[in-house]
């Protein structure tokens, strides 16, 4: 097979020297002689030495221009012929190499070297360069940045009249001269001619960096042969790169394939794979598992290897599991294999080297653990499955608030793990699951009530802690008494009831107030004037509202017949401005007021009528005055009220 394959290499490189290439200008340095007469009428003036025994130059077309005569190079020194383009030096500076046997001819030397003015890889050199007075022999010595030089090899160079494949002719020539006239010659004969002279980059340096290019004259094709060397030009060396996508042999079976990839290289890229019979495409096809080459050939002739290894597969698959695959630490668990597609001679469980296709495990931590499973044909198959090891968690602690009745609450978990799950429940073990979470609100609680709580790490549960949400108690229901309920007003009074932090009391309904006796005070003074019962409600204030506790009491008051204000305000607005005594059973009324100095200043005996304040007609001052009323009811039975009344301006 090697000698089939090398063999079919050889034919690559023979096509692919045929492939075209594009050489680009090489920048160098190193020009000895001026060559080319660039302008004004004395060719001698513009250049430096005569090419030939006649003292022949080349010139531009500028210069022809400015001389009336045909031809001549362009004017930008740009050469370009196909794929290859050269670049001369300017025209007004030491434009080429000039070389000869021994130095004989005039202006020459036996040596020359170029250097370029940035060091680069290329995988091709090509030197524009002429002979005259017959061809000339020379050889080239390649110098690298960081590799050894290299003797490219001799090469010939031909006359510039009358040579084969010119990069360029009929450029002209004309006698090197202080002035013109000048005779154009070799137009005729499209003479002269510059040609390629092709340098080949051995493969193993072609990634190196050229530094320079030395040129030894050899021997000419006569006595007086010299040789001109007037530029480089390259193809850039592009390395190949290569990525490889296997498709794996089934285990005993050439069904795999190799495909790569390849990028880079100077074209055109041919590849060969090392198979029996010999691939040439991308794909290689039909492969046993083992490793490959494959050689690609570039477009220089040069081969790069690329080696690969094809695995194969088993047609038997095989699954690890656990039983179960996560446990509490101490706890133990089942690892086992399961294949399919075949059978399995031999299993091994890493770590451990455990020889069985399931075996019981109690690992510290958590393991992954790896079965390599042989098949029949010797096939290694692998799967793996983790152990996962959870630390067992202690029981939670929680808290909960005490809340009024009918109000929820919300336990909390005191200090939680962030890792941690924790469940809520209404049963020391087993019940509803009530929620997961670090806190739990419950529903309305009308009576203590406990509620369970457990930490859950993976598989590993804690037990679980009671939380017991007791709601408020109310403060004690006042009890409440009432005093004398004859008279004009009436005193209620209750117990102290402990833990209250205060009272409120409302009469017949009306709004919440403070006592009469404060706000701790524990006595309430209602005015009982004209009414046939009075309801007090007191408030017994705990430390929150839903402590408040309450009660009521109802007391019905004996009737007073007769009704006596203690002020009046004559002031004409029609609201209390007379003083009088009122009831529903008076027959007679003697009716008498003093001022305070004892002095009689109202009488009356009149049903209905009553003092307004005046005496002798004036209004008497604000202040205090007594009064005597007697009163006969329908009864006959007699009421005398004997007091003292406010008059109010």
């Amino acid at each position: 097979m090697t000698r089939i394959y090398f063999a079919s290499l050889l034919l690559l490189i023979c096509f692919c020297k045929s492939y075209g290439q594009t050489y680009t200008p090489v920048p160098i340095t190193g020009y000895a002689i001026d060559a080319v007469a660039e302008s004004g009428t004395s060719s001698a003036a513009v250049t430096t030495i005569g090419l030939d025994l006649q003292l022949k130059v080349l010139y531009s077309a500028t210069f022809a221009a400015t001389n009336n005569i045909a031809a001549g190079l362009p004017d930008n020194g740009t050469i370009v012929n196909g794929q290859r383009t050269y670049q001369l030096k300017n025209y007004d500076s030491l434009n080429a190499i000039f070389l000869s046997a021994n130095a004989a001819a005039a202006g020459t030397t036996t040596t020359g070297t170029y250097t370029l003015l940035t060091p680069a890889a290329y995988s091709k050199i090509s030197l524009l360069a002429w002979s005259t007075e017959r061809s000339s022999t020379f050889n080239v010595t390649l110098h690298f940045v960081n590799a050894p030089d290299v003797n490219a090899g001799t090469f010939t160079v031909a006359d510039w009249f009358g040579g084969n494949n010119p990069m360029i002719n009929a450029i002209g020539r004309i006698l090197r001269t202080t002035s013109a006239p000048y005779t154009v010659e070799g137009l005729s004969s499209n003479d002269p001619r510059m040609y390629a002279v092709d340098i080949p980059v051995p493969c193993n340096v072609q990634s190196q960096l050229l530094s320079s290019v030395t040129f030894d004259y050899i021997i000419g094709g006569g006595g007086d042969s010299r040789a001109v060397i007037a530029a480089i030009s390259a193809v850039p060396f592009a390395p190949i790169a290569a990525t490889a996508t296997t498709v794996p042999a089934t285990c005993g079976y050439a069904n795999g394939s190799i495909t790569v990839s390849v990028s880079g290289g100077t074209a055109p890229l041919t590849l060969a794979w090392n198979t029996n019979p010999v691939q040439f495409t991308n794909t290689a096809t039909n492969l046993a598992a083992g490793a490959y080459t494959v050689s690609i050939l570039d477009g220089n002739g040069c081969i790069t290897n690329f080696d690969t290894t094809l695995s194969q597969n088993s047609p038997v698959q095989i699954a690890a599991k656990a039983r179960p695959a996560a446990i509490c630490a101490g706890a133990s668990t089942t690892i086992y294999a399961v294949p399919t597609g075949g059978q399995i001679i031999k299993y091994t469980w890493e770590p451990g080297a455990i020889p069985d296709s399931s075996t019981l495990i109690t690992p510290a931590s958590s393991t992954q653990y790896t079965v390599t499973a042989e098949d029949a044909f010797g096939c290694i198959i692998k799967d793996s499955v983790k152990i996962t090891v959870n630390s067992q968690p202690g029981a939670p602690a929680a808290t909960a608030p005490a809340v009024c009745p009918d109000s929820t609450a919300t336990l909390l978990v005191t200090n939680p793990v962030d890792s941690l799950t924790y469940n809520w429940y209404p049963l020391i073990s087993g019940g509803e699951n009530l929620g997961s979470g670090k806190s739990y609100t419950t529903p309305g609680i009308t009576t203590p009530t406990s509620y369970f709580v457990e930490a859950v790490n993976g598989s590993c549960v804690s037990g679980r802690t009671q939380v017991t949400v007791t709601p408020f108690e109310k403060v004690d229901t006042p009890h409440i008494k009432a005093g004398n309920t004859s008279g004009s007003t009436i005193t209620f009074t209750w117990d102290p009831v402990p833990g209250a932090t205060g009272y409120l009391v409302s009469v017949n309904g009306a709004a919440y107030t403070t006592p009469s006796s404060g706000t701790t005070g524990t006595t309430h003074v209602v005015n009982a004037q004209m009414i046939d019962s009075v309801t007090l409600t007191v408030v017994a204030l705990g430390p929150l509202a839903c402590e408040n506790n309450k009660n009521s009491i109802t007391v019905k008051l004996k009737a007073d017949p007769i009704y006596v204000p203690n002020a009046f305000t004559p002031n004409g607005d029609g609201l209390n401005d007379i003083f009088k005594a009122e009831g529903n059973t008076i027959a007679a009324i003697d009716m008498m007021v003093f001022n305070q100095w004892g002095e009689l200043i109202f009488h009356s005996m009149t049903l209905g009528s009553g003092w307004d304040g005046t005496y002798n007609g004036k209004k008497q001052p604000t202040g205090v005055y007594m009064y005597t009323i007697r009163v006969i009811q329908n009864d006959q039975t007699i009421i005398t009220k004997k007091g003292s009344i406010n008059l109010l301006r």
